[in-house]
């Protein structure tokens, strides 16, 4: 009961109360409180002031402002309960997205280090071929190298040889035309003896032929022209094969150069796209790190939400129920107040 209300109904008393049955009762039937006790003190003085049509009407004015209160705090509480419920059930709703976008984020994080792994081996395996490649070209160079040293030095010791042999050749030719008697000098036959076996080699047949000779006549100097004839014969064609292998053997050499060259031009290509993608997933790893991170970040503030807001409407709701509680029972005491009053309406009038 508001002190209004109060102070009305004191202004219409004009004694003190005195003791009814009607009183009695309503000490008897309503429940002890504070409101209650108020209420009955009132009543005592209202009725005391034989005002029992205005108490009636005050009454009946305070039960409907009151039916009207619990009836507006009804609609509130449906109202503040509802927009809770409502906002809760978009929060469960926001949650349920954001706990589907990380597992989303997760697995594309999977996705990403999988493929930045496979990737991170095509990597070091191109480099490794380009490694091998390059040694392989290094290797061919050398060995080319070689081979062209090796060919120059036979060259060059053939066409030595060869120059000797034609020295004596001429020689021997020289001294078969001119019929010399004694054909040549034992200094000069020792000489081209140690020529042939220094060029030749000790065993060789030229070299066997002119040393184990008796003597050194026209028949011997012209067995040793036949056979040294042959000898430039096989070192000049030597020379030749030895020149067409090396016009065959550059060609070799630039097709397998060229091969390395178009092989890791090939895989400079691939290692290039390689390392490009690699850095792109690593950047798209690194945002969908982040994004992960955000994303629970933004999981457990909803989660805190949706605890914080039903904590607020369970208390909300305790506090309405408590309120609603009051009310009705002081909606409850001016029912049955009235109703007492009511039933002993005559007797009070007396």
């Amino acid at each position: 009961m508001s002190h209004k209300s109060l102070l009305v109904l004191l202004l219409i008393t004009i004694a003190i109360a005195t003791e009814s049955p009607a009183l009695q009762q309503l000490r008897h039937k309503l429940e002890s409180n504070e409101y209650n006790s108020q209420l009955v003190d009132m009543l005592e003085l209202s009725v005391a002031g034989g005002q029992i049509d205005r108490v009636f009407e005050l009454l009946q004015k305070m039960i409907d402002d009151l039916t009207g209160q619990i009836n507006s705090a009804n609609l509130e509480h449906a109202s503040r309960m509802a927009a809770f419920q409502l906002s809760i059930e978009q929060l469960e709703a926001n949650l349920a997205q954001l706990q589907n976008e990380v597992q989303t984020t997760n697995r594309k994080i999977g996705e990403i280090t999988q493929s930045i792994s496979t990737l991170t081996s095509t990597s070091v395996s191109i480099k490794k071929q380009l490694e091998t490649i390059n040694q392989r070209e290094e290797q061919i160079r050398n060995n080319r190298a070689k081979e062209i040293q090796s060919v120059e030095t036979k060259q060059t010791a053939s066409q030595k040889t060869l120059e000797t042999l034609e020295e004596i050749h001429n020689r021997l030719v020289k001294a078969v035309l001119s019929n010399q008697g004694s054909f040549l000098e034992e200094t000069e036959k020792q000489e081209i003896i140690n020529q042939v076996k220094q060029e030749l080699g000790l065993t060789h047949p030229l070299a066997l032929l002119l040393d184990l000779s008796a003597k050194f006549d026209e028949l011997t100097a012209k067995k040793a022209i036949e056979l040294i004839e042959q000898i430039i014969a096989s070192i000049k064609e030597s020379q030749q094969f030895r020149e067409q292998n090396q016009t065959a053997a550059e060609q070799n050499f630039n097709s397998l150069i060229n091969e390395v060259s178009i092989l890791r031009e090939k895989l400079g290509q691939d290692n290039q796209k390689t390392s490009s993608t690699l850095k792109n997933k690593q950047n798209d790893l690194k945002i969908a790190q982040r994004r992960n991170k955000q994303l629970s970040l933004n999981q457990e503030n909803t989660q805190q939400l949706i605890e914080t807001t039903r904590v607020q409407k369970d208390l909300y709701d305790s506090n309405f129920r408590s309120n609603a509680s009051k009310r009705e029972g002081q909606l409850n005491s001016l029912k049955t107040a009235f109703q007492i009053l009511r039933d002993n309406e005559q007797a009070l009038k007396k």
